[in-house]
């Protein structure tokens, strides 16, 4: 089953002005570091609030600067019911206010899936990986390295305070085994953290007229991304 990167629509037309919201109410405790990114969230948080700009439109999906959408969804409640009908690994999901104007909409939530699927999807027989401290200006190619499993990965990662120091080299992405429509992942030495849709959720959302979303062909993202499907 192939799959898409799930990207905010940045199309003026469709949500009135990018990014919708530039701000949030409660965004403190929420910003907290790595809040989410790895695994259920277990702990009591103050929720965020988008504050939109005057020319937004209220879409199906919200892009918030604020909000790390690599985490986390601002999404309309419909469309989460909507998500049930696919396959779907354990989500959260939180009732937000969202403010307009003068108005308070109350049919937003935060949606996060609590697991992120990088472990699975990294082929690391196949990928090469780079160590390299010039990440900004990237003037040389680091150390080539090779990692075995995520294990080995993750553990040379934490080594360093400051990311990315690994970066992809070679990165081959294995989606033939899943099955969910929708997947999320995170810690990657790439473009492209987030989210993810299968072929089948992507056509559902442009056939229902879902607002508020983009898709892109994983293999344009980088061209050192390969996809086996």
């Amino acid at each position: 089953m192939k799959y898409y990167w799930c990207k905010e629509s940045i199309n003026t037309r469709e949500i009135g002005i990018y990014p919708q919201a530039l701000s949030a109410k409660n965004i403190l405790d929420f910003n907290e570091f790595r809040f989410g990114v790895d695994e259920p969230i277990q702990r009591q948080f103050t929720l965020p609030e988008p504050i939109l700009q005057s020319k937004a439109k209220e879409t199906t999906h919200l892009s918030v600067v604020s909000i790390d959408y690599s985490v986390f969804l601002v999404l309309k409640n419909y469309f989460i019911d909507f998500l049930k009908d696919f396959k779907i690994a354990d989500f959260q999901s939180w009732s937000i206010d969202v403010h307009h104007k003068k108005q308070l909409l109350k049919d937003y939530s935060l949606f996060h899936l609590s697991y992120p699927s990088q472990k699975e999807i990294i082929d690391f027989e196949k990928s090469k990986f780079e160590i390299n401290e010039d990440w900004v200006m990237r003037n040389s190619i680091g150390e080539v390295v090779k990692f075995y499993n995520y294990e080995d990965y993750h553990a040379e990662l934490k080594k360093h305070t400051t990311p990315p120091f690994l970066l992809a080299h070679e990165l081959v992405l294995d989606f033939s085994k899943q099955e969910n429509d929708i997947l999320r992942l995170a810690n990657m030495p790439m473009t492209g953290l987030g989210y993810y849709v299968s072929e089948r959720l992507k056509n559902a959302i442009e056939e229902k007229r879902f607002t508020g979303f983009a898709f892109q062909e994983i293999e344009e993202m980088d061209k050192r991304i390969k996809v086996i499907y």
